[in-house]
């Protein structure tokens, strides 16, 4: 199926003030001037790239500048260069696995050599280059890999420049140059009033790198020594003495624009460079930096002041620290000039361990220092008590969190989450010993596991008690306890997850062979104890075909399959229902279609409406051919979409936001309205899957963050009441005529019962009744971990897909669950499509296995889902007759998410289909409410 594609540009956002648009897009590498005043165009000539016979690629420090006119003749002639530096630096790994530059020579007018100047290993951030304005500068950088670069150029400008590799962004390459005029004068704010000084009279300078949600710090003395203060270090100086602060903010290379901050220090005031504005904070952006000198203490003396990100959602997640400014007579004798030192941070060489937050499959949390464990998951960390984590959102398009899922009982700096999503990370001190679980709440199957140990005691330590998310707690003893330690190494091990596409090969989890410390001081092996527990090298069920044909396709997301014309992940999968063989693969190459959620389509069946949940975008292309139709930028993590039955507008739910996008139906699909789902005082929802009425009038949203769901009033254009549910809600399923809501509550393992008019909780089912958390005995069906919950279009019954690997059933007149039947690990879509002659399939997904199952949850059409069986198991790989747009590389056909079948059946939606579909259906499916 290679159609030839329009290429459209995606669509801007334009007329909604409630969206955020950040329309830079700028390079990698980034050099702007700090001294430039308010309001005035910055120049392009911050450096002069000397001209060179060879023109390397991976330039750090003059990549920007190429920008710059090669034809500065006259701008050379009018700088007359009072120095020469020679300079080498070195790419080193730190112990935590990030990259870092080192100094390892800096001489000046090849005489006087500095190198002394520098810290004897590699920093975080990098040596920050002093020079002055007119200076000449050669650097050679020796790259990890063993090839050399090298970069010249002539500083004509003062100010503090950015310099950073182009590909591993804020991952620890970077730094940046200070160019101090030629005058040697800078404006400071001393005792209340602006005024000029030498930059002599500077006693200290400190660096203060915003990356993520950290701050990475250097100091300098007014001797020249540089001291790396690594992560949120305490700054310290004296009453009086003049500091000059350069804060500087750092993006990461997937999206150099990054996300800006707003830096404050309390209880200080400084000069805006090139304005007579006094200021006390200031918004940092991406590759910019900002400098400013204090008198420390100035009119209000000692004492420790805070300095942080004003943007809260960032300094929740640790983006703050204190300036400790000591009394002027604190060191006193023949020590009395000295400058007190700050106070470092957290440092990646001891007891630290670093995180990358990616949109890769299974390496969502990627440990940089790898696999540790021998399991094939990058996911795991080991650190001792008191160690740090830090968590950087470098490699990823989407909005995400850093929340603490599983913790040791009464642990402190827990629980640990973000009241929003961003594109940010987190910085977390563990002090106790035990098991620490982190997950994005927008997207919980992003795990990331750190064991904090007592190196005093026999094995890792798990801890004796866990609190999970939802309050509970258990001990490390128990098959919960197990169950979910199984679930993280298939979850973040590829290798790990199911394959249907060599039926001879037994299904093998790798485990880590490590002894670990759990309740009672009892040491056990984790292999030895879960191939106990669950088994191992099992047999999977063959796939087989439902006897009796589906009506039309069956579309499912294939969210992490991998294709050779992209960087990121995803395709769309048709079904033919017919014959069950895989009849389509839609990757859309030509826009990066990134993690492909969930899908929808318009009434007449010929367009699928595609969201894309680790980005911005919701795609539109033909059900027939794979052409793309339009590329629409809704807003950040489009989940789930949806149209009205009487207006065939489309409803996109923003789970990286806090509402409801709307855009007009076909042909032209341009955004119309945003319907918020929160005043702008209250916490954000980031709303997931949500379903509507069959009439057009209510709008159910489950929202994740904070554990309500909003019934939306589409007619009276308002919010009618929000409902307090369990704990992570995810998605909705509703009765035909609207009158119940069903909400999966995900981290609760629970369905919440919603009267949708009257916005009232009527029931909460505990999907978990029937088993025993410490031993694992069950008693009945059981649904751990639930997502996607659609009622069937004839409101008999609810399938729900429930990640710990199985269905449930539930019947709608009772809102009991009266059967499980078996699914895959991270079982997790649902939709309903119509069974040739009568009664409805449901086909389920799962995330981490490639094949979807077909479930008949009324096999006689009595109404009671009592007898609901599996009918099916359909290979979601593609075969030599499978048409595609590219080609297949890798994880065939997994990362089963949104479902669509094709008709769309659904009472509102199945009386507007065409009369070719409606010949295909039973009178009872063309009409399932029976009004």
């Amino acid at each position: 199926m290679r159609t030839l594609v329009k290429h459209t540009k995606p669509i801007k956002w334009g007329q909604i003030g409630m969206r955020r648009i950040l329309p830079m897009i700028i390079a990698s590498l980034i050099l702007t001037s700090a001294l430039i005043p308010a309001g005035v165009i910055q120049s392009t000539k911050a450096f002069i790239p000397i001209p060179q016979a060879k023109n390397n690629d991976g330039k750090v420090f003059d990549t920007l500048s190429s920008n710059i006119s090669t034809n500065n003749t006259d701008a050379n002639k009018s700088l007359t260069s009072s120095s020469i530096h020679d300079i080498t630096i070195e790419e080193q790994v730190l112990p935590d696995g990030e990259p870092a530059y080192k100094m390892l020579r800096h001489l000046i007018n090849n005489s006087l050599d500095v190198t002394g100047n520098y810290s004897n290993i590699a920093t975080i951030p990098g040596p920050a280059i002093v020079i002055n304005e007119g200076d000449t500068v050669h650097v050679s950088i020796k790259h990890l890999d063993g090839n050399i670069t090298q970069e010249d150029f002539i500083a004509p400008h003062p100010g503090t420049f950015v310099y950073q590799d182009d590909k591993l962004g804020d991952r620890g390459l970077y730094g940046v140059v200070i160019v101090n005029p030629h005058h040697q004068m800078t404006v400071a704010l001393v005792d209340g009033k602006i005024t000029t000084i030498p930059l002599s009279e500077i006693d200290k300078d400190i660096l203060l790198f915003m990356v993520g949600s950290t701050f990475w710090g250097l100091e300098i003395a007014k001797n020249g020594t540089q001291t790396p203060l690594w992560t949120n270090p305490v700054l310290v100086a004296q009453e009086n003495q003049k500091v000059r602060f350069h804060i500087v903010g750092i993006g990461p290379s997937s999206n150099p624009s990054g996300h800006s901050h707003t830096f404050h220090l309390h209880a200080h005031r400084w000069v805006d460079q090139g304005t007579n504005n006094i200021i006390d904070v200031k918004e940092i952006h991406p590759g910019t930096s900002h400098v400013f000198v204090i008198d420390s203490g100035d009119g209000v003396g000692p004492g420790d002041w805070q300095f942080h990100c004003h943007v809260f959602a960032h300094m929740e997640a640790g983006m703050m620290s204190t300036f400790k400014v000591l009394p002027a007579n604190s060191t006193s004798g023949a020590n009395k000039t000295v400058v007190q030192t700050s106070i470092p941070g957290a440092s990646p060489y001891h007891n630290f361990a670093a995180f990358s937050v990616s949109d890769e499959p299974g390496k969502w949390f990627r440990n940089l220092k790898g696999d540790i464990s021998g399991t094939g998951s990058e996911s795991l960390a080991i650190i001792n008590k008191s160690g740090t984590v830090n968590f950087m959102m470098d490699a990823t398009n989407g909005v995400h969190t850093v929340s603490s899922i599983i913790y040791p009982k009464n642990a402190n700096n827990m629980p640990f989450s973000q009241m929003m999503a961003y594109k940010g990370g987190a910085i977390v001190k563990l002090e106790d010993p035990g098991l620490y679980v982190f997950a994005c709440s927008l997207h919980p199957f992003m795990l990331a596991a750190v064991i904090v140990d007592d190196p005093a005691t026999k094995g890792l330590d798990l801890g004796a008690e866990l609190t999970l998310v939802n309050g509970d707690t258990i001990p490390t003893n128990s098959e919960l306890a197990l169950r979910l330690l199984r679930t993280l190494f298939i979850v973040t091990s590829t290798s790990n997850w199911q394959d249907y596409s060599n039926q001879t090969k037994p299904w093998h989890v790798t485990y880590p062979d490590v002894d670990v410390r759990i309740v009672n001081d009892t040491v056990v092996n984790v292999k030895n104890v879960l191939e106990k527990t669950y088994g191992q090298n099992q047999t999977l069920t063959p796939l087989s075909n439902p006897v009796t044909p589906a009506v039309g396709e069956i579309w499912i997301d294939t969210q992490f399959e991998k294709t050779s014309g992209k960087t990121k992940p995803g395709t769309a999968t048709a079904i033919n229902g017919t014959t069950w063989k895989v009849s389509k693969k839609v990757s859309l190459p030509q826009i990066e279609m990134n993690n492909p959620h969930n899908m929808w389509t318009d009434r007449n069946q010929d367009l699928i409406y595609q969201t894309m949940w680790f980005d911005n975008r919701t795609s539109v292309f033909n059900r027939t051919s794979g052409e793309l139709i339009k590329d629409i930028q809704v807003g950040d993590d489009p989940s789930h979409v949806m149209t009205g039955t009487k207006t065939d507008k489309l409803y996109v739910a923003l789970n990286g936001e806090d509402g409801v996008t709307v855009l007009s139906p076909n042909p032209d699909f341009e955004p119309k309205k945003f319907i918020l789902l929160q005043s702008p005082a209250s916490p954000s929802t980031h709303p997931h899957g949500h379903w509507m009425s069959a009439d057009d009038r209510y709008m159910v949203t489950p929202d994740a963050l904070t554990g309500t769901t909003t019934i939306y009033d589409m007619l009276q254009d308002k919010i009618i009441g929000k409902v307090k549910t369990g704990v992570s809600p995810v998605a909705v399923g509703m009765l035909p005529d609207g009158s119940k809501s069903y909400v999966a509550d995900f981290f609760d393992s629970s369905i919440s019962v919603i009267d949708t008019a009257n916005a009232t909780l009527l029931k909460k089912i505990n999907l978990l009744e029937n088993y025993d958390p410490i031993s694992g005995n069950k008693t009945g069906p059981m649904g751990f971990l639930p997502i996607q919950t659609p009622v069937s279009p004839d409101g008999q019954y609810m399938v729900t897909a429930n990640t710990g690997g199985t269905i449930t059933v539930l019947d709608t007149e009772t809102d009991k669950v009266v059967k499980e039947l078996p699914c895959d690990p991270g079982c997790h879509g649902v939709n309903f499509g119509a069974k040739k002659g009568g009664g409805y399939y449901a086909y389920v997904s799962s995330t981490f296995s490639n094949e979807v199952i077909v479930v008949d949850g009324d096999p006689n059409n009595d109404g009671d889902p009592i007898d609901a069986k599996v009918a099916g198991k359909v290979s979601l790989v593609a075969s030599a007759s499978t048409k595609t747009d590219d080609t297949i590389s890798g994880l065939e056909g997994t990362g089963g998410q949104g479902v669509l079948a094709i008709p769309n059946v659904y009472d509102g939606w199945v009386q507007n289909l065409p009369s070719y579909w409606k010949g295909l259906l039973t009178d009872a499916q063309q009409n399932p409410s029976g009004l």
